[in-house]
């Protein structure tokens, strides 16, 4: 791979633990060696940031009493409490 192409996909990686880190701060350095050298946890940084941008979303329907909007706000919170905790337990391993 030549290096502007590796430049380009460590770009992209990175925007996959974007919220995360935004998140969580004060792992941040514990997030960026995770995410180096572990694809399952790279696979799970990348599930909250695609959760991250589906609540966005969801949370700017311009429809605010519309019950499908309250729902699928609350099923992305929901969701990204749980990534947030397999998170957590990953940066809790050695």
């Amino acid at each position: 791979m030549d290096a502007r192409r590796h430049s380009i996909d460590l770009v992209v990686s990175m925007e996959e633990f974007r919220s995360i880190v935004a998140r969580f701060p004060q792992r941040e350095l514990d997030i960026r060696r995770r995410f180096g050298r572990d694809a399952s946890f790279r696979s799970i940084c990348s599930d909250y940031e695609e959760a991250t941008k589906a609540l966005r979303h969801w949370q700017k329907t311009l429809e605010e009493a519309d019950p499908e909007r309250d729902r699928r706000v609350k099923e992305y919170n929901h969701l990204l409490v749980e990534l947030e905790e397999e998170i957590l337990a990953y940066l809790s391993r050695p």
